[in-house]
């Protein structure tokens, strides 16, 4: 039997002529906290293409239906409804903000690159919080300041959604966000010194990013970590990480029963959750560092062929692609531009689309990882 109750809130984060966006904010709250335990905040489909995440939290959300929790949980499904709005015909338009030109999750609040009064962090500030609860209600106030510094001229719709997400997730000890790639794999982001807590998630390829600031979410939410353990000289436990979940423009009940599973036990590893681990196949792991993760760029026009699908190893000389130029069959030769791998691989994800422009990034890969 569940010891915890389920709380809804709504926020209205933007609006048209014709109705509001809000954000739905459910909180699973137990009857008694473990102080020992870590709060966790889960988004998802904060670009608008990628739905997946939404069904992982469905399916987290049956998996806990009867289970005893001891800290609490906040999950966020549709974390950007003005994106999933922004249709074009069939498909979602929904990675960059399209009147601004702007990707979705860059918009993050860095509080180490703000100006003194406008949601700056210095290190005196940081010395002063003695604990981790003082350091969260800092990041809260900060936010606040920012807001008050731009209530004269008010805050760009970039800015005032995604510092909302992140006021939101500033109680939490562990962030996961969740997302897809065009047409991707099962893959995870994470910082370097997080590489061996990240495998814990059971995902089958890890990014390992270094611990700096990009403006994604992930981090945004362990970058102010890292500089207050090197302030405090401490070891840094908070986590944060990218999950990304298959392809865009897809819903899977039964993936995100197994996205569900990974991540419940997850949380049963971190004593979130007190339940025995649900039975899972345990992926063989490989990680790579982001400097060895590369994007791959059509040299022209044209329509592409993918030969390796995500998840693939391909070998150095290998056909991976080829593009086709349907304006030389006077020249069948012509038609058929192969694209050769100049190294042994990994394919992580390549573009939803075969209609690509010259220098359009068109693959991404891993090209030197290792595995365990």
């Amino acid at each position: 039997m569940s010891n915890w109750n389920l709380e809804k809130k709504i926020i209205n984060i933007d609006e048209t002529n014709h109705g509001k966006y809000q954000l739905n904010i459910y909180d699973l709250v137990p009857d008694k906290i473990d102080e020992n335990a870590p709060t966790i905040y889960i988004q998802a489909n904060v670009h608008g293409a990628e739905l997946q995440g939404n069904m992982a939290i469905f399916k987290l959300l049956n998996l806990l239906e009867d289970e005893h929790i001891n800290a609490r949980i906040r999950m966020i499904p549709n974390a950007n409804p003005y994106a999933t709005s922004v249709k074009m015909g069939t498909y979602t338009y929904g990675r960059f903000n399209p009147i601004t030109g702007d990707n979705w999750n860059r918009m993050y609040l860095n509080f180490f690159d703000q100006k003194e009064g406008q949601g700056l962090i210095s290190e005196e500030e940081i010395k002063a919080c003695e604990d981790k609860k003082a350091y969260k209600e800092l990041l809260k106030a900060k936010i606040t300041e920012y807001r008050n510094f731009h209530k004269a001229y008010g805050i760009d719709e970039n800015k005032n959604l995604f510092i909302t997400l992140q006021e939101l997730a500033s109680d939490a000890d562990i962030v996961l966000d969740l997302h897809t790639a065009g047409v991707g794999c099962r893959y995870i982001y994470g910082p370097d010194f997080l590489e061996e807590k990240m495998a814990q998630l059971n995902f089958p390829f890890h990014l390992v990013i270094p611990p700096e600031f990009g403006g994604a979410m992930d981090e945004a939410s362990f970058y102010p970590w890292v500089k207050f353990h090197e302030v405090h000289k401490s070891e840094n436990s908070f986590e944060a990480y990218t999950l990304e979940l298959g392809s865009e423009e897809v819903i899977d009940s039964k993936a995100g029963q197994t996205d569900a599973i990974n991540i419940f036990n997850y949380l049963v590893k971190r004593g979130v959750i007190d339940a025995d681990e649900i039975n899972t196949k345990k992926n063989t792991q490989y990680f790579c560092e982001l400097k060895n993760y590369k994007g791959f760029f059509s040299p022209s026009a044209g329509f592409i062929e993918y030969h390796k699908a995500p998840g693939e190893k391909f070998k150095k000389g290998e056909k991976i692609m080829s593009v086709y130029h349907f304006d030389k069959l006077e020249s069948l030769e012509q038609v058929i531009s192969p694209i050769i791998a100049p190294c042994d691989g990994i394919v992580i994800n390549h573009a939803p689309s075969s209609n690509v422009k010259r220098g359009m990034n068109v693959l991404e890969a891993f090209t030197q990882f290792t595995s365990k």
